[in-house]
């Protein structure tokens, strides 16, 4: 009797790898290779393959190319599928239910190398399907449960607890890039508390690294300037971010790569509670961390309460364009705005000469076409509620920068601005005490898991201990928020010198904090001395009071 000949099946190949952090495919190639190897043998055809590299089948995510194999599949397009194993095509019990009943409604042949033909038309074999389902999903739980208590384990010793390496530390998440001894020189050998080993000096950070960068950044947060102009600070420099490996728009990611920093994701940088040297848990500090600080915990709390200020503007608008929005007042205690609404602009002036054009055309009187043409559009500052002044901009930020500059060029301006140093204890020893409060906080829970102390003991001592912490970091931020004129050189001609390249956040926090400019009423008529046709502005500088501010 003849055997007829088997008729070679039209199956499909599903490849998935769950992390793919190089971006190599390696995995699904290898995967591939063998699934290959296999139809070879079985005589079958290979009409399709579907990959969802780097991508969960745990995690509940949708996976592009599984659901797209499944309409091949249910459309009738093949056989039947392969894969390297089960898991391959679900780690979820309702996902590989799904699977299930396509495989049955549709007759479909599905096998696997590593555990061969799957075989659904028999009580039995429909039973250890289920139970490898089964078996997937309580491998998944329990591998992301051994994760979860790795990194509980790694909170509680202050350890890096893995991911992407940090911008200025190593990859190991551990190690600054980079510390300088500047008494010996060395460059390794450094404690948590960055002392060298070998002389026992306090390290800095190395001039021009990634962690040097980190700390002028958060002092030049203090110091008022702005996200936007430290981006392009840094854009000038040749810093970038840490290279990743970014989604691409068909879910896979492409090759690490390192990008110019924006004001969002520099933001999120400076306030990383690693930078002090802390660990952090859900938002809330938890402890002191096992790798040395880049900044000091008063400096990172100072620039942590500034970026975090609720008044602090994140978008475009009058407060970034014009020095004296919200700063400058009027006689009835409103702030001034920035407008050109009304008196127009450059944008304003370019359509008027549009229209002189339209209305020649028309035939229009001349007179009117030329004043239309030639009519001056100028920014003005007004008061907030439109009504009691209207003054040219660029003359009012003129004589208020005039006034600054000269302010902040006498010999007294240090004595004048700057705060005394205050007769209290060390900044060592607030944050040696944040630390011990922190300690004592994990003692109050260690001491209740012993039975040592009762429940509402716990409570109470936490709540105590929680307040005085609170102090304590409320007292960092403040001592630590130098303002913005300790990094000015007070009391040189090199102020006039460095105004003009000061961002305009910069020039805003120092006018804010040098003086209070009120805007009157102007004077009916011309100013007194005033002179037609001089070339002299019809600004009136007696309308403008400055009351100046001192150090209190």
């Amino acid at each position: 009797m003849q055997i007829p000949a088997r008729v070679p099946r039209r199956m499909v190949i599903y490849r998935r790898i769950s992390d793919d952090r190089e971006g190599r495919q390696n995995g699904v190639d290898r995967q591939d290779r063998q699934c290959r190897q296999l139809a070879r043998k079985n005589g079958d055809e290979i009409v399709a393959v579907f990959t969802d590299d780097d991508r969960s089948a745990y995690s509940g995510k949708p996976r592009p190319d599984y659901i797209a194999m499944l309409a091949y599949l249910e459309n009738g397009l093949a056989d039947g599928a392969y894969a390297l194993a089960p898991t391959r095509f679900y780690r979820r019990l309702d996902d590989g239910l799904e699977f299930f009943r396509l495989i049955t409604d549709r007759k479909l042949e599905v096998e696997t190398v590593k555990q061969g033909r799957y075989d659904l038309s028999t009580a039995d074999g429909r039973r250890d399907a289920l139970r490898a389902a089964v078996d997937a999903q309580h491998e998944s739980e329990q591998i992301s449960e051994r994760v979860r208590e790795a990194k509980a384990d790694s909170l509680v010793k202050g350890e890096f607890r893995g991911g992407p390496r940090p911008f200025g530390y190593e990859a190991d998440g551990v190690t600054p890039r980079a510390l300088l001894c500047p008494s010996c020189g060395a460059t390794q050998g450094f404690t948590v508390d960055r002392v060298c080993e070998s002389c026992e000096a306090e390290a800095v950070n190395a001039s021009g690294s990634e962690a040097w960068h980190v700390e002028q950044a958060i002092d030049c947060i203090i110091a008022g300037d702005s996200l936007r102009s430290l981006c392009r600070d840094l854009k000038a420099a040749g810093v970038r971010t840490v290279a990743r490996r970014y989604k691409q728009p068909d879910g896979t990611r492409g090759e690490p790569e390192s990008r110019d920093w924006a004001p969002t994701e520099l933001r999120v940088m400076l306030l990383r509670p690693r930078n002090a040297g802390l660990i952090d848990h859900h938002g809330e500090i938890v402890g002191r961390a096992a790798w040395p600080p880049l900044v000091s915990e008063e400096k990172w709390r100072a620039a942590k309460a500034i970026l975090e200020n609720p008044e602090r503007r994140t978008t475009t608008g009058n407060a970034r364009v014009w020095m004296g929005a919200g700063i400058y007042r009027c006689h009835c205690g409103l702030v001034a705005r920035g407008s050109t609404g009304g008196t127009g602009g450059v944008a304003k002036a370019a359509r008027n000469a549009e229209r002189a054009v339209e209305l020649a055309a028309s035939g229009a009187d001349p007179g009117r076409l030329e004043k239309l043409k030639t009519r001056s559009w100028a920014a003005k500052y007004r008061c907030s509620s439109g009504k009691h002044f209207v003054r040219e901009a660029s003359e009012l930020d003129k004589y208020v920068t005039r006034m600054a500059i000269a302010r902040l060029s006498r010999l007294d301006a240090a004595d004048l601005l700057l705060p005394p140093p205050a007769a209290e204890e060390a900044q060592e020893d607030l944050a040696a005490t944040a630390n011990a409060l922190r300690a004592k906080l994990d003692g109050y829970t260690e001491d209740y898991d012993e039975d040592r102390i009762t429940r509402q003991q716990m409570l109470d001592g936490t709540a105590l201990t929680r307040k005085r912490l609170e102090k304590i970091e409320e007292k960092m931020t403040a001592r630590a928020r130098t303002s913005v004129l300790a990094s000015l050189p007070l009391g040189t001609p090199e102020i006039a010198e460095q105004w003009p390249g000061y961002h305009l956040d910069k020039r805003r926090a120092i006018i804010a904090a040098i003086m209070t400019v009120t805007v009157h009423p102007a004077r009916r008529g011309r100013r007194p001395g005033f002179k037609p046709g001089s070339g002299e502005s019809y600004f009136d500088e007696e309308t403008i009071a400055i009351e100046w501010k001192v150090a209190g």
